[in-house]
């Protein structure tokens, strides 16, 4: 038995030892920290196995507990994560730890309980988020948005005042953007409902500076009392066992010089590589930029493969039709999958062992996330191929690539005093109970990204929620709060708790339309209103690789029938398109200079070849477009 695995009950040893004999670095490294109960961030490329060492040590937990109680009580472990389909796919790997622990026990002559789990995100039926609020699950997966919505319901006492464990997943993703501002604001009310403290585990891949992230998940907490009393940064101990994982990366130009070609476009010839590369590998996994490029992409290699052997994947897809992918993927069903970032992070999917993406991945970080879903086991290496398709295209690639092999990714900037994510949160807080106003000003300041947040800039956002601004300028505007100043007293008014669980989040809201079936409950997907403003009805398009026509048009819904056998149009989704970083303009900047400076150096090819990952076409390519 491994040393590292000491702690844990019996039955979690034998498990872990029959099941991987020993542990990564990360679960190595992890464990000490978690055990002792300490705020935890681990550190650790992709296919490392830091999940299960966030997990092992709640579950042990969590049996020992239960077995010395009826099981009644609220969510004990909680984990959080940015995308539905990761979340699926963790409910899914536990269930082999759960039962196999259980198993192990039973080798042992013990008898473990067995532990609730749920999934809840904005795909739950309805029927299962009241059976989850009635029985509460011991261990609940879910993402930013729907922690939100529970604790602003008034089943949250219920839900999470027995909560001791919060696992973050993919917080790198969070910590950089307003998303994950409003999850911070979430972590100090589920501070705040919780009976006891919580301990929090971040888990990153991909990341620096790791001292921005850890401050992010650890946040602050008042100690001292009377006028001692000030906020201090909780104590996160950072796990790195980030060693650059194994790539074999190279970025392709599929025509030399992007030369003019017959049909006036260079896809054919891409399809064309990537058809080979398809028929070369077991399984590959295909990154487009945009959804309307997945879903372009999958039918033209069908028009290779066969209708429907490639399949697209995207969020406007159903959640049944995403699942069966993700599994089909999972089990390696599947040949190809063309996919959006929604398959970028952290899913399991280990039978991959070629990632392609279409054109620039547009930044360091999602390229290694996106690279770093072939070869997602342990010790395996990575491995993607490029396909530029334009010169500025070719310059950005390369300048990534480089930067992925090095691991230079961008770093972390969390947004400050965010005052639109504090107004939702002071309304969703408010309206599941009454508050002292500077009791609430304290709480929200031990978030990371309100540490500097005023009494003065926190009662102007009371104000306006409260309703004083000039009548004459909003007279259509009501208050959403009520603020009783000579008590500092603030309470809910008719309809906030509506308001704040219909207004929440800082997911921009795409104005999508439903498609379904003539059942009108069968959900196949989502289209842009304006591509459903200009479609009629008797359209036929494309949407998840299938061809469906348009019967009827609503205010809100599309239902549509089978067209296999007509010609389709693409849909569109308007404002996905990735930005680039500010690091890798940058970035790209320095690079034209190098490439001008080296016009003149015989070793200039072989300086692309091996510092950018280039391919000669590719290489040759590039110096003659700087040359022009």
């Amino acid at each position: 038995m491994s040393v590292e695995l000491g702690a844990f009950a019996p039955w979690v040893q034998a498990w872990f030892s029959q099941r991987f004999g020993r542990p990564t670095p990360v679960q190595a490294l992890g464990w000490p920290p978690i055990i002792a109960g300490e705020h935890a961030l681990l550190h650790a490329p992709t296919g490392s196995g830091k999940t299960l060492a966030a997990f092992l040590w709640g579950i042990d937990s969590l049996y020992r507990e239960l077995r010395e109680s009826s099981g009644a009580g609220g969510v004990r472990l909680l984990y959080v994560s940015p995308l539905k389909a990761l979340n699926n796919d963790i409910e899914r790997n536990l269930r082999e730890p759960l039962a196999g622990v259980r198993s192990a026990a039973a080798q042992l002559g013990e008898e473990l309980p067995a532990l609730r789990t749920a999934v809840r995100t904005g795909d739950t039926p309805n029927s299962a988020r009241a059976a989850m609020a009635r029985k509460p699950p011991h261990l609940l997966i879910t993402t930013p948005e729907s922690l939100y919505l529970m604790l602003t319901s008034s089943h949250a006492p219920r839900l999470f005042a027995d909560v001791r464990t919060l696992i973050v997943d993919e917080i790198h993703s969070l910590a950089g953007n307003k998303r994950g501002v409003h999850l911070a604001l979430s972590l100090e009310r589920l501070e705040h409902v919780a009976r006891g403290p919580v301990q929090r585990i971040g888990l990153s891949a991909t990341q620096r500076p790791l001292e921005e992230i850890a401050r992010f998940l650890g946040g602050q907490a008042w100690v001292g009392e009377g006028e001692a009393r000030r906020l201090q940064p909780r104590p996160v101990t950072i796990v790195d066992a980030g060693r650059h994982k194994p790539l074999d990366l190279q970025v392709i130009t599929a025509v030399p010089n992007f030369a003019p070609l017959p049909d006036d476009s260079i896809w054919p010839a891409v399809v064309d590589r990537v058809v080979d590369l398809i028929r070369a590998h077991r399984t590959t996994l295909i990154f487009a930029n945009s959804r309307r490029l997945a879903e372009r992409f999958a039918e033209r290699l069908n028009e290779r493969f066969g209708p429907g052997v490639i399949r697209a994947y995207h969020g406007s897809m159903s959640r049944e039709v995403r699942r069966d992918l993700e599994q089909a993927l999972k089990e390696g069903r599947l040949p190809a999958l063309v996919a959006t970032s929604s398959l970028e992070l952290g899913i399991d999917i280990g039978s991959v062992d070629l990632v392609v993406q279409l054109q620039s991945p547009k930044g360091v970080t999602q390229g290694l996330q996106r690279v770093g879903r072939s070869g997602h086991l342990v010790g395996e290496t990575s491995v993607g191929r490029i396909f530029a398709t334009f010169q500025e295209d070719l310059m950005e690639a390369a300048v990534i690539a480089r930067g992925m092999r090095h691991g230079e990714v961008e770093p972390v900037r969390t947004p400050r005093l965010c005052l639109d994510v504090l107004a939702q949160q002071i309304v969703a807080a408010v309206a599941g109970e009454s508050w002292q106003a500077p009791a609430l000003w304290d709480l929200f300041r031990q978030a990371y990204p309100y540490q500097e947040l005023s009494w003065r800039l926190f009662a102007s956002a009371l104000e306006m929620l409260a309703g004083r601004y000039p009548a004459e300028l909003f007279r259509q505007l009501r208050a959403r709060i009520g603020w009783d100043r000579v008590n500092e007293r603030l309470v809910a008014l008719p309809g906030s708790r509506r308001l704040a669980v219909t207004s929440g989040g800082t997911i921009p809201d795409r104005g999508a339309f439903g498609v379904y079936l003539a059942d009108g409950s069968t959900k196949i997907g989502e289209l842009d209103e304006e591509f459903v403003f200009e479609a009629r009805e008797g359209d036929v398009f494309t949407l998840g690789t299938h061809t469906w026509r348009a019967q009827r048009i609503t205010e809100d819904r599309v239902i549509v029938s089978d067209a296999a056998s007509a010609l389709p149009r693409l849909p569109f989704w308007r404002g996905e398109y990735p930005w680039r970083s500010f690091e890798v303009g940058q970035a790209l900047g320095r690079f034209r200079r190098q490439v001008a400076a080296r016009l003149g150096d015989r070793e200039a090819l072989a300086w692309l070849q091996r510092e950018h990952a280039l391919d000669g076409d590719s290489a040759r390519t590039l110096l003659s477009y700087v040359r022009s």
